[in-house]
């Protein structure tokens, strides 16, 4: 039973894999609830696999379906965001998502946390630049506090999809906020960090 049941959570994983990393699924919840009824599988207990399974089963599908094009589309998603993070300087962002944990997918966004005294203030900018842009908000947690509603910008560099969380400029904010995968503090990497994933990337490609 013991092997069963490992088998049906691998799965599962697999399956929601697939279906973030081919469909553009962003929710790993429903991701995984949506493999599992794709399977014929109750998602209780110890079938149900962690986000981290599902991650690492979106690492293993790229390393054994598209190693051949995707290292090509996570360079242009990182040389996107190194581009977006020298415009918006002035916002203190970073990079986060995808991009940085090496999973981008046609789908995925360049996801950027950016700081401002407002977020008027990058709104202004955009419009000034006379970059269109969709306004959306994502609710977010920093800590162990309440978990609150912060604005997303949206707009698109060469067909990619550019997300803009903005937090306040405040040292209540000055740490990461929590990842949705992972439930600890979300991974993210400034200008210097993104240059050198860059680098490695042209270097080892």
């Amino acid at each position: 039973m013991r092997n069963t049941v490992e088998e049906l959570r691998n799965l599962v994983a697999e399956e929601a894999a697939r279906l973030i990393y081919e469909e553009g699924m962003r929710d790993y919840r429903l991701a995984k609830l949506r493999a599992a009824e794709q399977l014929g599988a109750n998602l209780q207990g110890i079938s149900q696999p962690s986000n981290e399974e599902v991650e690492a089963a979106i690492h293993n599908r790229i390393r054994l379906f598209d190693s051949s094009s995707q290292p090509t589309l996570l360079k242009q998603h990182r040389q996107v965001a190194l581009e977006a993070m020298d415009f918006l300087q002035d916002y203190h962002p970073y990079l986060t998502g995808a991009a940085l944990e090496g999973t981008s997918s046609s789908h995925s966004p360049v996801t950027l946390f950016l700081s401002a005294e407002s977020p008027e203030d990058v709104i202004f900018f955009l419009e000034d630049q006379r970059i269109p842009f969709q306004t959306h908000e994502r609710r977010t947690r920093f800590g162990s506090r309440k978990a609150e509603y912060h604005p997303l910008l949206r707009f698109y560099v060469d067909d990619v999809e550019v997300e803009l969380m903005i937090f306040p400029y405040d040292a209540r904010f000055a740490g990461a906020p929590i990842s949705p995968i992972t439930g600890k503090a979300a991974k993210r990497a400034d200008r210097k960090k993104v240059a050198s994933l860059l680098e490695n990337d042209r270097t080892s490609g």
